[in-house]
């Protein structure tokens, strides 16, 4: 059920926005199915069901694993995750709940024994747009 469409009632802000969201997926450093497992990660901890339904179905299409996927919430106690599929979510994660800056230096660091500095930028890109949909889908969507 829907309070609001976001297109319909602003789309000068909507349009900008899925600009943004298709400019990742162009010329992408990040390969498609660890963005729909970094999105699906946000939209858990944010709790947003429908962008979670969107990039779960995304993630089946791009061939990403469903017991990866069902494994997400627990992943740092979960087998089937590479090194550089950690420090990607940790890095999701503490963008997220900004939890400290000193826990955000510590996961960077990471992440840099993973990711050269132009997939880190597009990567802290993806994660900082898919919280914003996020809130848009919560403010949109009763039920998803």
């Amino acid at each position: 059920m829907s309070r609001f469409s976001f297109p319909e009632a602003s789309p000068s802000l909507f349009k900008p926005m899925l600009a943004l969201a298709t400019a990742l997926g162009d010329n992408a450093k990040i390969p498609a199915v660890l963005r729909d497992l970094i999105e699906c990660r946000v939209s858990q901890i944010n709790q947003c069901s429908y962008c979670l339904r969107m990039h779960s179905k995304s993630f089946a299409e791009h061939g990403g694993d469903s017991v990866k996927l069902a494994l997400l919430p627990v992943w740092r106690a979960a087998e089937g995750f590479d090194n550089a599929e950690r420090a990607a979510l940790d890095w999701a994660e503490c963008l997220t709940r900004v939890e400290s800056q000193e826990r955000i230096a510590q996961s960077h660091r990471q992440l840099v024994e993973h990711f050269e500095a132009d997939a880190i930028s597009e990567l802290t890109c993806i994660i900082s747009t898919m919280n914003a949909w996020n809130r848009l889908g919560i403010a949109q969507h009763e039920f998803a």
